[in-house]
């Protein structure tokens, strides 16, 4: 059983640089097929400073910080049977490649559903930049537990 002591367990910030070279990886991997988000010309004629990132990149950018396998193993969750259930984005302004992006993480709720059988893990992360929020996104991981009768 996933221990709730965790709730509220927040990682120190760390900061992420925003690298062209992967934002256009990441939007091949999705099949973004705009060329705003990699060819500085079509941006800075969009009215761009630099090239913006996709809204979803920003997801990307957890793994360079503090990863959900990182988070499962601080809360002793077994990796089988983990689910990235959902994600919301909640964007204030835009990031652009070149950037360098605060990056923490709250584990913010954790219950159960079905008697025990599911544990619903929620993790709040904020992006900053230049000392004000960029985006805030609320992710929930569904643990399939393994319930003896």
């Amino acid at each position: 059983m996933i221990g709730r002591g965790r709730i509220g367990f927040s990682t120190p910030p760390t900061r992420v640089a925003i690298d062209a070279w992967r934002v256009k990886l990441f939007c091949q991997a999705i099949g973004e097929t705009d060329p705003v988000y990699w060819d500085d010309d079509v941006a800075r004629a969009a009215g761009h400073a630099a090239c913006p990132v996709p809204p979803t990149f920003l997801k990307a950018v957890e793994g360079e910080h503090f990863s959900s396998a990182s988070l499962m193993a601080m809360l002793e969750a077994p990796l089988t049977g983990v689910l990235h259930a959902e994600q919301s984005f909640e964007h204030h302004h835009p990031v652009h490649v070149g950037d360098v992006v605060e990056v923490s993480r709250k584990v913010s709720q954790i219950y159960d559903k079905k008697d025990g059988a599911f544990t619903f893990i929620v993790v709040e992360t904020d992006y900053v930049h230049d000392g004000r929020s960029a985006a805030r996104s609320l992710q929930t991981i569904l643990v399939r537990n393994v319930v003896v009768a």
